[in-house]
């Protein structure tokens, strides 16, 4: 029979208690467990972890526990009538993974539990978790929360605070009120300077506490200074535009300004979308901003109303062409298109626009445009229509969308009168935002990755390399460079995988890496930069009071046996003394045909060959 015996690799072992007497003496004790098995079982020995692998590691390196994952690797390898027991040692602390009794109970073999760890629970202050945005948009307070335990700490006081280079960007006292104590610390921090920062939520240390390596964890914000831009340019005041301005002040990641044709003086190409509200109009004079519109490939959101040029709409090629427009209006309600595909929504949104009252639609013949697609059609009274209520079309570069009424405010304070909310408004207007404003990448070479990597991830990176018609190649090397925070340089050449790059960095230690990866094609040198963060990981430092109860459960339910480091003898006489746990042996019967056995053939040949012998030379023949 097969006998497993498992060590847990973590790091959570040296937390407390004598680590140098752990060190010292117990890889000795387990090696002679599994030396005195051997002599009458096959021993297969693991290290588990975040991982599982083979052979018995004492480093203490790994920085997550998936105890349910060593059960379930032997139950994959093992399963059957060979397996005869699992010993497995541990302080019963997982951090990863699924509750490891089910996984146990299934291998339907007696579970031998060595206890380590230490069970005392001591005063200590530990940082649980912190919840913190990964973007932010430069000027904005982002919120970060802290969850912090405190145990044998009543009454005294220690502080929250968040730390950039040392200094206090936002901090608050915390008094522990009970024992123990397990809080949320709500914190407001600028966004005041742009790109990946680095911060330390912190504890503050109290004497007495058994550990300080859990008083703290990093985090990073990438803190980005390139919101974009949208003009709202309205013919004259009007209701809608202050629906629309209130709905996009609320999208993050974009910044809005509003103005009017007869005084508007700045520049379309420094925005990103143009919202044209009831323009273009032969009341208000816009050609030479249509016309860099047009220049620039800027996308637009056409809003008709009763003072809209039909001619000049036709012009912008948005999608729509409209044919004996009046200035007269119909009521007009929305009909979702269940077909349309540039983005999602809800079922349940689109019963909920079907709700709201009807635009005001200028009177005349609206049909899409090539390659247009209409969100909604208009519906008058109870008759569902096909003249499009919204269209959008992708063109090339340049996306464009058409709503062919007006009254949107309508449909805002009807969100809030129906449903106590502006959700379902704004989920329409930042959904067609997103949509026109999308920025396509153009470039030829690209470099893609994970955002984040954890502390013992290996981090891979993947490139693309388009020639001039926008094809992929790899002929050319492709190198990249990573730098981490103390300026120091990591070169790599990417290997070719398929039409493209990829390399395999290995393990790197936490911290941020920029990078800049490089090719040259056709002489045309092409290059790439990001960066990318490395999470250390601090899942081990925040659990260091032993689960032996685990041990226990697990082993009064597999009718196994749970002792201390101390005393391991205990599970070698018990698999001896067990007596489900024997050699077996195994018979197989098995038929053959009599014609297969060449020997007899062989046999019965000679026979005849002596006989033919001997009656020849007696002279029978």
């Amino acid at each position: 029979p097969v006998i497993v015996l498992a060590h847990d690799g973590s790091s959570s072992l040296l937390a407390t208690g004598d680590t140098a007497a752990f060190r010292a003496r117990y890889p000795a004790v387990l090696n002679g467990l599994a030396e005195q098995l051997e002599e009458e079982y096959e021993v297969r020995t693991f290290t588990y972890g975040g991982d599982v692998k083979e052979g018995l590691d004492f480093s203490q390196g790994e920085g997550r526990t998936d105890i349910d994952r060593i059960f379930r690797d032997v139950y994959d390898r093992f399963a059957g009538p060979d397996l005869g027991a699992v010993v497995i040692d541990g302080d019963g602390i997982y951090n990863t993974g699924r509750d490891p009794r089910l996984a146990a109970e299934r291998l339907g073999v007696p579970v031998y539990a060595v206890a380590l760890g230490d069970t005392t629970v001591r005063p200590d202050l530990v940082l649980r978790n912190v919840d913190h945005n990964r973007i932010t948009y430069l000027g904005n307070e982002f919120p970060v929360v802290a969850r912090v335990e405190a145990r044998h700490f009543r009454g005294q006081k220690t502080r929250v605070s968040i730390l950039r280079d040392g200094k206090e960007l936002a901090g608050t006292d915390l008094v522990v009120e009970t024992d123990p104590l397990i809080v949320e610390i709500p914190l407001l921090v600028k966004a005041d300077q742009p790109g990946l920062q680095r911060l330390t939520v912190r504890v503050a240390e109290r004497e007495g506490e058994s550990s300080v390596a859990n008083n703290a964890q990093t985090i990073y914000v990438d803190v980005l200074d390139d919101r974009q831009k949208i003009l709202l340019l309205a013919q004259a005041p009007h209701p809608d535009v202050a629906a629309l301005r209130e709905s996009l002040n609320a999208l993050e990641g974009y910044g809005t300004d509003v103005a009017y044709a007869a005084t508007f003086q700045g520049a379309p190409e420094e925005y990103d979308l143009i919202i044209l509200h009831q323009l273009p109009s032969a009341n208000a004079a816009i050609q030479p901003v249509l016309k860099r519109i047009a220049e620039k490939n800027i996308p637009t959101w056409t809003i008709i109303g009763q003072n809209t040029d039909f001619n000049q709409v036709n012009a912008l090629e948005g999608g729509l062409e409209i044919s004996n427009g009046q200035r007269m209006t119909n009521d007009a309600m929305a009909g979702m298109n269940p077909d349309f595909a540039l983005f999602t929504f809800d079922i349940e949104d689109a019963r909920v626009f079907e709700r709201f009252p009807p635009l005001q639609v200028p009177i005349g013949t609206y049909e899409l445009g090539r390659g247009a697609t209409a969100l909604i059609f208009q519906k008058v009274g109870v008759v569902r229509t096909r003249y499009p209520l919204m269209v959008l079309q992708p063109q090339g570069e340049r996306h464009s969308a058409t709503l062919c009424g007006e009254g949107l405010w309508r449909w805002r304070l009807a969100d809030q009168q129906l449903f106590n909310t502006h959700a379902h408004f704004d989920k329409f207007v930042h959904k067609t935002v997103a949509y026109l404003a999308l920025k396509q990448d153009k470039s030829r070479f690209r470099v893609r990755h994970p955002q984040e990597f954890a502390q013992n991830d290996r981090v891979v990176l993947e490139a693309e390399l388009y020639n001039a018609s926008y094809e992929p190649v790899n002929t050319p090397e492709a190198a990249i460079t990573l730098t981490d925070e103390s300026g120091k340089d990591l070169a790599y050449t990417f290997s070719r995988k398929g039409d493209g790059y990829a390399l395999e960095a290995g393990s790197l230690p936490p911290g941020r890496y920029t990078w800049k990866a490089a090719v040259t094609l056709d002489g045309e040198r092409l290059v790439a930069n990001g960066e990318f963060l490395v999470k250390e990981l601090v899942a081990e430092r925040l659990s260091t009071v032993a689960d032996h109860g685990l041990w226990a459960a697990i082993s009064a339910r597999t009718q196994g046996l749970m002792t201390h480091a101390d005393d391991v003898d205990r599970i070698a006489e018990a698999i001896i003394a067990k007596k489900t746990i024997v050699p077996r042996s195994y018979a197989h019967a098995s038929f053959s045909d009599l014609i297969g056995l060449r020997w007899i053939f062989f046999l019965l040949l000679a026979l005849l060959t002596v006989e033919w012998a001997l009656r020849r030379r007696s002279g029978t023949y």
